[in-house]
């Protein structure tokens, strides 16, 4: 009876599973999900089906002219190198032909697909778009336009220009994906076919081999908040027309060609940017002051990764003002520093450390001495509050006798660090020399035994009880360090 149960409910599966097939019958081909009504299917191919998927029968109902109702299609791995399947009426808002081998797309062939809002074809062989590849149907308020289109992904492609009537069926783009083509220059032609694209939000220029952005660029897109133009080496300065971005919040300028940002070469205002990433530009050596200054509502700064970055004045992030003369903050929330070459950074850097929601100082080669005393005071209980780990991770690479000290450590032993001298001398490996001078032979025996010495010369006990600490100790003799400079003095004043 109980073998009869289970047959029974095997059974309704798999009639259940064949009439999802007979519903779906892109799902024989391709792996499918369901909405919790089983009325719209998801639908992924990632497997050569050219011949059987690209056929009227997978996408409308037999007998009708009702299309299926798929609601996202993903067709990859395939090689279609001309594609000029004309995709019959669906309800699709997704589509994702990546990974295809596309070198042509012949026009109109997405027209009947008036509800895709998202239209992915990056990581073909795509070399030109034709005006007419977009070509919808016609409207009589519009120019045969794909109505919904929202999104458009062409990245990771072969172009290196496009015509100026690109997206005239598509103007209604917001996100516009352009990222590793090899442009080289947005010429004329490329810079007329974006500015069609009036509600543009999102843009991105990764890795397009260009040096700039041609003047008024981003005049005619007032709705852009998003702009990324990372991996772009020969851009060396900020472009100009970055200032027509009044709308912008999130810049992305990594990997680029910066070497040192001033007041002068650095950020015009842009009181709309909350984000902006500088991270893993090689070259990048110098924050000036007032560098970032027009950047007054940013709350998201990533500067990390920038493996020649040694100096951030103290006023990089600050604005002047003409009013009192003095300077205002951004209201920074997240601060990324970590992997740089910083050796010092003033606590100037940041109006409220404390307002500070997410932080990562670690990776820098930190110097640990008394201009740095503020790190260990101020910082590490913020710090350690945010991110404990993070915050046990931040170590001294220098003077020698701290490398790898523990920032935390220095923290809780509530440790002094001293400051080091001008010209890089250094007195307090200098006790050695100054005994062995001053002493004669039997000196060694002396200094394995300085308990043995007469409270006489409690000074030169006092010094060899230092000499003989460890390295582990140094950090702990920070604090009586003014007392072992007295003894030397009072040894000598003795011996003389």
């Amino acid at each position: 009876m109980k073998n009869l149960g289970i047959f029974a409910v095997f059974t309704i599966l798999l009639i259940y599973t064949q009439a999802d097939s007979d519903d779906f019958p892109l799902c024989k081909a391709c792996g499918c999900s369901f909405n919790s009504n089983n009325t719209e299917a998801n639908v992924t191919c990632t497997k050569p089906n050219t011949n059987q998927i690209l056929q009227d029968y997978f996408w409308i109902k037999n007998g009708t002219n009702d299309s299926i109702p798929y609601n996202r299609v993903v067709i990859n791995n395939d090689k279609f190198i001309n594609f000029t399947y004309v995709f019959p009426s669906s309800q699709l808002v997704y589509l994702n032909l990546a990974y295809n081998s596309i070198f042509n797309i012949s026009d109109s062939i997405f027209k009947n697909l008036q509800n895709m809002q998202v239209l992915i074809l990056s990581y073909n062989d795509l070399e030109i778009i034709h005006p007419d590849t977009f070509k919808g149907l016609y409207l009589p308020e519009r120019l045969m336009p794909l109505k919904s289109l929202r999104e458009l992904r062409l990245d990771h492609n072969k172009i290196h220009t496009l015509n100026q009537d690109t997206f005239e069926h598509t103007t209604d783009i917001q996100i516009l994906d352009l990222s590793y083509n090899p442009f080289e220059v947005i010429d004329h032609h490329t810079l007329l076919a974006i500015n069609n694209l009036l509600y543009l939000k999102e843009l991105y220029l990764q890795n397009t081999e260009i040096t700039t952005l041609p003047d008024n660029m981003l005049h005619t897109p007032k709705y852009l908040r998003i702009l990324d133009l990372s991996g772009n080496h020969g851009i060396e300065k900020i472009p100009e027309t970055l200032y027509q971005a009044r709308s912008l919040e999130n810049l992305y300028l990594n990997n680029t060609g910066f070497v040192n940002l001033t007041e002068k070469n650095g950020f015009p205002d842009l009181p709309s940017l909350q984000v902006l990433h500088l991270c893993r530009n090689e070259h990048l050596h110098r924050l000036a002051r007032f560098a970032l200054a027009g950047l007054t509502n940013l709350t998201d700064l990533r500067l990390c990764d920038n493996i020649d970055l040694t100096t951030i004045d103290d006023f990089a992030f600050a604005k002047p003002t003409n009013i009192s003369g003095g300077v205002i903050w951004p209201p920074l929330k997240k601060l990324y520093i970590g992997n740089n070459k910083l050796s010092y950074i003033d606590s100037d850097i940041v109006a409220r450390w404390d307002s500070l929601t997410e932080l990562d100082i670690r990776d820098n080669p930190w110097t640990c001495d008394c201009e740095n005393q503020w790190l260990i005071d101020d910082l590490m209980p913020i710090y350690i509050k945010l991110d404990e780990n993070a915050a046990k991770q931040v170590m001294c690479a220098a003077p020698i006798e701290m490398e790898k000290t523990s920032f935390h450590h220095l923290f809780v032993r509530q440790s002094q660090m001293r400051c080091l001298d001008t010209y890089g001398h250094r007195p307090e490996k200098d006790g050695l020399l100054l005994v062995g001078v001053l002493t004669d032979n039997g000196t060694e025996e002396t200094r394995k035994a300085p308990d043995a010495l007469p409270e006489s010369d409690e000074p030169l006990k006092l010094i060899l009880y230092h000499e003989q600490a460890s390295d582990d100790d140094y950090v702990d003799m920070n604090d009586i360090y003014v007392e072992r400079t007295n003894a030397y003095y009072n040894l000598l004043v003795d011996l003389l």
